[in-house]
């Protein structure tokens, strides 16, 4: 590369430098290649550097001695960044093609002004080919790709993250998950409703991990365990000296905690009256006050609530605020209890005791008799009974397999094969055994749809053999 002092031994010393020296100056940004070419004010070619004629093809001095704008008009320069300085008396930058060499180069011409102002060189750069910048270009829309890539795999496995503890198979919770996603990014609130221990607290926390977030609190308030005289507290906060008790310091509430974040209010049902009211005033406005407080806190929350209870019910009776209700239903997500979507069972169970061999240092695994027992079983407390009865075994069970004999007592009669009756006529016992395997049926999945798929029979006969064994 040339140096500062090398180019002044060109000139006058009256030679205004500093452009140049700018553009030498290790503070500029600009990477320079030690290709250079220097002419005089009226475009005579002086000097050309050794490795800018051998990078573009030149006999040595071939253009020495040359015009630039002789050589901008037979095609050897286009455009000719020399012959544009001069013209325009002001520091170009462009791309310059070398036709003989078929290259393109990123160009920076300088004019240098005497003392009196009068130009009295013209200096050129070549700074980095096109092939150079292609290249770069070329990475850098790799590195885009990549970068796309890499955000599709991450969200792919935050989905897989937060969906570890909803494990299931199930037409119905593959469309409940899909609305999940669909709804994951709204503002809107959603009432989470199902059966105890369906996982209404786990799907809100997958709604929360899927959403923008995710980065936030999630805050989640059981309002059935919240004593009535302390749910107000507990949720708004207080000041000071609030009532008999208080810390000294006052309390930050559980609402005010998920600022940012996600509010779950886990059975919504059992709130009293007077928290309702004020609970559709937080909705309404997004601001709380703490008790004994004078000054209104604004908030910014995602607001998930869940019941078991039925609230169009609770509002008809005038237990629960109609207006709060259709404010907090917006978008309903229904889970559908355990024995209606007998997919997800032995998925849930291998997890769990996937989860629980790992925590107790087992390795246990279920036969085939006692998978079939866990399919067969209408499971009343739904996933978190499952959850608890793998627990049980895998601290429980000694030997390597876990079979129907290693069941709780409280399990022992609904783990036995259902029998045949013993008495009346083979007709008369194959009706009562068709009755059994009818009635088991229809109470696993309550359509007549579902059992004709289950036991292979059209719904028209399956209709009709419910209407007939189903009282």
């Amino acid at each position: 590369m040339p140096q500062a002092s090398d180019i002044t031994a060109l000139f006058d010393d009256d030679i205004n430098l500093r452009g140049l020296f700018d553009i030498l100056s290790p503070e500029n940004n600009l990477v320079l290649a030690d290709d250079m070419m220097l002419s005089d004010a009226k475009g005579t070619i002086l000097r050309v550097s050794e490795s800018y004629e051998k990078n573009f093809g030149f006999v040595h001095d071939s253009i020495v001695g040359r015009s630039a704008f002789d050589l901008e008009a037979d095609g050897t320069f286009s455009p000719c960044v020399t012959a544009e300085v001069i013209r325009q008396r002001r520091k170009i930058t462009a791309t310059q093609t070398i036709n003989h060499s078929h290259k393109n180069v990123m160009t920076v011409g300088i004019p240098l002004f005497d003392s009196a102002g009068e130009l009295k060189f013209a200096v050129c750069f070549n700074t980095v080919s096109m092939e150079q910048i292609n290249a770069i270009q070329r990475n850098y829309r790799h590195l885009q790709d990549s970068l796309q890539q890499y955000t599709q795999e991450i969200a792919e496995l935050r989905t897989r993250a937060t969906s570890t503890s909803l494990i299931f198979k199930s037409a119905s919770m593959q469309r409940l998950w899909t609305l999940m996603q669909n709804t994951a990014n709204t503002k809107a609130n959603i009432l989470i409703t199902g059966e105890t221990g369906v996982g209404k607290s786990a799907v809100a926390k997958a709604i929360h991990a899927m959403s923008n977030r995710a980065e936030g609190p999630f805050i989640e308030v059981n309002c059935a365990v919240l004593h009535e005289n302390l749910i107000e507290s507990e949720l708004f906060g207080y000041e000071k000296g609030a009532f008999t008790g208080a810390a000294s310091g006052g309390k930050i509430g559980k609402i005010e905690l998920a600022n940012n974040g996600t509010l779950f209010l886990d059975e919504i049902g059992e709130l009293p009256p007077h928290i309702q009211s004020k609970l559709l005033q937080l909705i309404q406005e997004k601001t709380i006050e703490r008790l004994s407080g004078n000054k209104r806190i604004e908030l910014d929350f995602r607001l998930l609530v869940a019941t078991n209870r039925n609230l169009e019910e609770a509002v008809q009776r005038g237990l629960f605020r109609s207006d709060l209700f259709y404010r907090l239903n917006v978008i309903r997500i229904h889970i559908p209890p355990l024995r209606q979507r007998r997919e997800d069972i032995l998925p849930l169970a291998h997890q769990f005791l996937a989860r629980f061999c790992g925590e107790y240092e087992k390795n246990l695994t279920f036969s085939p008799r006692l998978l079939a027992f866990l399919e067969r079983y209408d499971w009343p407390g739904n996933v978190r009974q499952l959850e608890n009865l793998v627990e049980r075994l895998a601290i429980t069970v000694q030997d390597p397999i876990i079979g129907p004999g290693h069941l709780p007592a409280e399990y022992a009669a609904d783990s036995a094969a259902p029998a045949p009756a013993r008495e009346g006529t083979l007709a008369e016992r194959m009706d009562a055994y068709e009755g059994q395997i009818i009635r088991e049926s229809y109470r696993r999945w309550g359509t007549t749809v579902a059992v004709a798929r289950e036991l292979g029979i059209s719904q028209a006969t399956a209709a009709r053999k419910v209407a007939k064994y189903v009282k």
